[in-house]
């Protein structure tokens, strides 16, 4: 196992290097039930695969069924009693990216799982038109082994934080902990706590904030609460640490995973997170401006992202069963801020 005191190694091959193609696992299955949904059908016997990939190789063409149903096939196709089902799964997809040695807190490591402290500013996964490295490239160099669920692009990935967003997050080394982790989420049985620093000062001391979330019709990056009958469910309960003249130390709590949930949940209350481009006015805070005075030419700033930091996560094991509970402290940007605020 890696541990956070050993030197940099050098892996001796990357994940997934080039090997004879693996041959794709048929199965030939057959309804000896009721009629039913063709991915509740999978799910009841292909164990262990998760309701988004039986309806990927659904969509994907790698399920036929004898007789034919004479329409494409859909997830939500019912198959009638005496169907035959063939699925041919694919062997996971290979891993090709190039490991970096970028410095990488674990907070914990064993056979199955890590969990990580994520430095502010650091990508979790490549994307399109994205060069630089990402915390996926840092996995490479540190664990020899990660989950192919993923993807090519997303190996090891279970959750995610925003670029900007700084500390705990979870990593998946095998397909069994991916797997078990990816229906905690679904279930909404992880849960996690960040802090965060808003601009504004809060009116009541705790509270939920449960508006739908959907893709912004005016602004192509930003998410936003969506209008009666669109969007995705959402739900963050909050609760206030301390208030400072102009600001505001925020406990959160999803209980969803949405996109930027949190930073437009709190900017729905006209309470952004402080230094969030997107969704506040502030770029930086520096001490002078927060004392009310005039900033000198070559005074450095407190912070220059988003003040947002997952501060803890508790699940279970999903190998062991047990319960895990990790927390990364502050980052040092974030507690200087609330240090200067007090």
């Amino acid at each position: 196992m890696t541990s956070p005191e050993q030197e940099y190694r050098e892996p001796a091959g990357a994940p997934g290097a080039e090997k004879a193609a693996d041959p794709v696992e048929v199965y030939e299955l057959v309804n000896e039930g009721e009629a039913r949904r063709l991915d509740q059908f999978l799910a009841a016997h292909l164990e262990g695969q998760s309701r988004s990939y039986l309806q990927k190789l659904i969509s994907t063409g790698c399920v036929e069924l004898d007789p034919p149903p004479g329409k494409p096939l859909k997830a939500s196709l019912k198959i009638p009693a005496g169907t035959k089902v063939s699925v041919g799964v694919p062997p996971p997809r290979k891993i090709s990216l190039e490991p970096v040695a970028i410095p990488i807190e674990f907070l914990h490591e064993d056979d199955h799982l890590a969990v990580i402290n994520k430095p502010a500013g650091l990508t979790v996964h490549p994307g399109p038109h994205l060069e630089e490295a990402t915390l996926v490239h840092a996995l490479l160099h540190w664990i020899d082994d990660l989950s192919g669920i993923g993807g090519v692009e997303r190996p090891g990935i279970v959750h995610r934080l925003d670029r900007e967003t700084s500390g705990v997050l979870i990593v998946a080394k095998n397909d069994l902990a991916h797997q078990g982790l990816s229906d905690q989420f679904k279930q909404r049985t992880v849960r996690k706590t960040y802090l965060a620093v808003s601009r504004g000062e809060v009116r009541n001391e705790e509270g939920s904030l449960d508006g739908p979330i959907g893709r912004s019709r005016s602004h192509r990056k930003k998410m936003a609460i969506a209008a009666p009958g669109e969007g995705r469910e959402a739900k963050t309960d909050f609760k206030v640490k301390e208030i400072y003249e102009g600001y505001s130390f925020i406990e959160c709590y999803p209980h969803t995973g949405r996109t930027h949930q949190i930073r437009v949940h709190l900017a729905s209350i006209r309470l952004p997170i402080a230094c969030d481009k997107l969704y506040g006015k502030e770029k930086t805070i520096y001490p002078s401006v927060l004392r009310g005075e005039k900033k000198p030419a070559s005074e450095a700033p407190l912070i220059e992202r988003h003040a947002l930091h997952a501060a803890s996560i508790r699940f279970t094991h999903p190998a062991t069963a047990e319960e895990m509970s990790f927390s990364a402290p502050l980052a040092d940007d974030m507690s200087l801020l609330v240090e200067n605020l007090r």
